[in-house]
């Protein structure tokens, strides 16, 4: 599968990244996307990586909440200590999100860069 490279967060950054995005395919199923400004340049402030999930298995993991917020304490909660997780995995400024497709789509119609993560093997094929 051919997509455009990490233009914004470098080497071996972006290596760490796809290893990432690996772990969270194992772990949900679904791969997830960096998006934002490190998706398309070298100028950003944090690495914005969304895990999008059919809404059903969304509703699964968040029943009580149609669109989570910060104030959400499950969302927020695992949300952050992914983020964190990530940050110690890469060393990158990782925000990490996790998005019921529905709102996704609704919110960001494509065109929209998302960049799969963790379709790579370690030796980048």
């Amino acid at each position: 599968m051919t997509q455009t490279p990490m233009v914004g967060v470098g080497m071996p950054a972006a290596l760490h990244l796809e290893a990432f995005g690996r772990e969270i395919n194992d772990a949900f199923g679904h791969l997830p996307y960096l998006v934002g400004s490190a998706a398309v340049g070298k100028q950003w402030r944090d690495v914005d990586v969304r895990l999008i999930l059919p809404d059903d298995e969304f509703d699964a993991l968040f029943p009580a909440h149609p669109r989570p917020s910060h104030q959400d304490g499950r969302w927020g909660l695992i949300c952050a200590a992914i983020s964190e997780l990530a940050r110690q995995r890469t060393g990158l400024p990782i925000d990490f999100q996790i998005q019921r497709a529905s709102w996704a789509n609704d919110r960001y119609p494509r065109p929209c860069v998302r960049l799969a993560l963790g379709i790579h093997d370690r030796n980048g094929q």
